[in-house]
């Protein structure tokens, strides 16, 4: 138990620092949902899914700094070093961020109803948030510099203070701004200058502190530095990808199921990013424990269990009075289920890619969502077309995640030659 404290104590910080702006998106859909702006909703649901995607893959990135720091010790040189290739490859990492998001944006403006708000709103959210795409890797490089110097508390406070501005400008936005499209363009606009934001404020810091770098150097396109990056945030890049295939379906089927599904996926993406430190964080202590990769593993499953079981408590009780956060009692309870299976999903999944490496549990990844997934979403299309359907799948999908970590967390431990 001493260990499940010790992780929460070093990933809460972090986790906040995620939680914080991804929670003022999902009031800011709550709060449009529960006005009846499907349009807006889809649309903003959809471009906050294309924003966490690119989020995700920074994860990646964060993983990758992190290991490179721990090498580095506290050597300042090297630190420098580190920091210095890490932000060269965070600049090749944003062309990545950029095309994926650019990709996603294509293929939901292509499903949409030709002349629909919903059509035009996507590309005007995409191109106001390029700016937001483009410096995310290099936000990760920055606040992985704070968690190895364990300054966690000040990436909180920077995250807290921006988004808290973006909070109340959102809930402005719905509540006095009519027409959708101007509504739209307001919040991208509002999320590429508090990242830019957070991304000055960080590097001020860090020069007080007599770490100077530069911030966007030049990229350096290195195929294993890059590919190994984009594996250690495969499964968090893989579940947004099915999330958006799941709105792309949803959005097919009617305005009002893909407003539903995106309403669900906000709050699902609200939860599930920030648990996924707790697994890096319990990660990268094992990288100073070798011998401790059993008990850590046991440390980031009791720590997300610490976070989730009172949350789906509070959902299941929710739904039950008539007063759930999402459209749906079912729906709500389906969710509510899906955050018991966590511990054992996302979050010990980042545990596996920092302590053993970024091929831990791929194969059982790739089964999961690349293979099982889209197979079970498309059946799902032509007998159960509702949000309640589509959620089923999603549920069934990471019911299957959860199992096959487990056994790459048993695999890994047989190899490291730790017990069980």
């Amino acid at each position: 138990m001493k260990r499940t404290w010790v992780v929460m104590r070093h990933a809460m910080p972090m986790m906040l620092a995620q939680l914080i702006p991804l929670a003022s998106g999902f009031v800011i859909v709550s709060l449009a949902l529960s006005l009846g702006r499907d349009n807006f909703v889809t649309v903003t649901g959809m471009s906050a899914t294309i924003a966490g995607l690119g989020a995700l893959i920074t994860v990646g990135v964060a993983i990758a700094t992190l290991r490179d720091l721990a090498h580095a010790g506290d050597d300042a040189d090297k630190i420098a070093r580190a920091l210095s290739w890490n932000l060269r490859i965070a600049s090749a990492i944003s062309a990545v961020t950029l095309s994926v998001s650019l990709i996603t944006t294509v293929a939901l403006w292509l499903v949409l109803p030709q002349g629909s708000l919903a059509r035009a709103g996507i590309l005007i959210a995409f191109l106001l948030q390029i700016p937001s795409y483009l410096i995310s890797p290099h936000i990760s490089v920055l606040s992985s510099v704070f968690q190895h110097l364990d300054r966690e508390k000040e990436n909180f406070s920077i995250t807290l203070s921006r988004s808290a501005v973006a909070l109340a400008v959102g809930v402005v936005v719905v509540l006095f701004v009519d027409d959708d499209l101007t509504a739209i363009g307001l919040q991208a606009v509002v999320g590429s200058v508090m990242a830019g934001t957070m991304l000055a404020e960080r590097r001020r810091r860090l020069v007080r502190s007599n770490i100077h770098t530069r911030v966007f150097p030049p990229p350096a396109f290195d195929g294993r530095a890059i590919w190994d990056r984009a594996v250690n945030s495969l499964d968090g890049a893989v579940f947004m990808l099915l999330f958006i295939v799941a709105q792309l379906i949803a959005a097919s089927i009617s305005v009002e199921v893909g407003a539903q599904v995106a309403g669900a996926v906000a709050f699902c993406r609200t939860v599930i990013i920030p648990l996924k430190m707790i697994g890096v964080t319990a990660g990268r202590l094992s990288l100073r424990e070798p011998g401790a990769r059993r008990a850590l593993a046991g440390a980031s499953i009791s720590a997300t269990a610490v976070i989730v079981v009172p949350l789906a408590g509070l959902l299941a009780v929710s739904a039950s009075l008539g007063h759930s956060p999402l459209s749906d009692a079912v729906l709500t309870l389906l969710v509510t289920v899906q955050l018991l299976v966590e511990p054992c999903a996302g979050s010990l999944f980042s545990f596996l890619r920092v302590a053993f490496g970024s091929r831990s549990g791929l194969a059982g990844l790739i089964v999961s969502y690349v293979i099982v997934a889209p197979v079970v979403l498309v059946i799902c299309r032509f007998t159960l077309p509702t949000a309640v359907g589509i959620w089923i799948c999603l549920l069934g999908v990471r019911f299957l995640f959860a199992t096959v970590t487990l056994l790459a967390l048993r695999a890994g431990l047989l190899r490291a030659g730790e017990p069980r």
